[in-house]
């Protein structure tokens, strides 16, 4: 999405749709927009579809002039490159040995090239290293793994 121009004196922009991408506007989450090359997050206040674009009202944006600053950039649903739709945040994880789900990944984070991703068990929070020689499958929201042997 892009900011087209900025629309009344209260702070609205013009949005241009992402077809590509057809995430809600009205959620909780904030979108980003860039800064001197750093994403800025930026909540949606209020957003109305006009023809094929969007008339938005962010948070704190409260002038035309504070609009203003914001046309012509670009505006994405996550922060700098990252890919959301491989996120594994959200998908359930199961044992393929014992064939058992063992919680949910809520986290997932990079260490100089490891990936890691955090479980959350009934016995709390659990740190597991993922490699694509783990991953047995990935169907609908569950992700099973081979895990190894004394993780749990």
């Amino acid at each position: 999405m892009k900011v087209l121009k900025s629309w009344g004196a209260e702070g609205q922009v013009v949005l241009s749709p992402d077809a590509e991408d057809p995430r809600d506007l009205k959620s909780q989450e904030p979108v980003f927009i860039e800064f001197d090359g750093l994403p800025v997050p930026f909540y949606v206040e209020s957003a109305q579809p006009r023809g094929s674009r969007f008339i938005v009202k962010f948070e704190g944006v409260d002038s035309l002039a504070e609009a203003e600053e914001l046309v012509g950039r670009l505006v994405s649903f996550q922060e700098g490159d990252e890919e959301e739709e491989d996120s594994l945040v959200g998908l359930r994880v199961r044992d393929s040995r014992t064939r058992r789900t063992i919680g949910e990944i809520v986290d997932e984070a990079d260490y100089g090239g490891n990936l890691v991703i955090t479980v959350e068990t009934a016995g709390g929070d659990v740190l597991l290293p993922i490699h694509e020689d783990l991953i047995v499958s990935i169907h609908d929201d569950v992700i099973t793994l081979d895990i190894p042997e004394g993780l749990f």
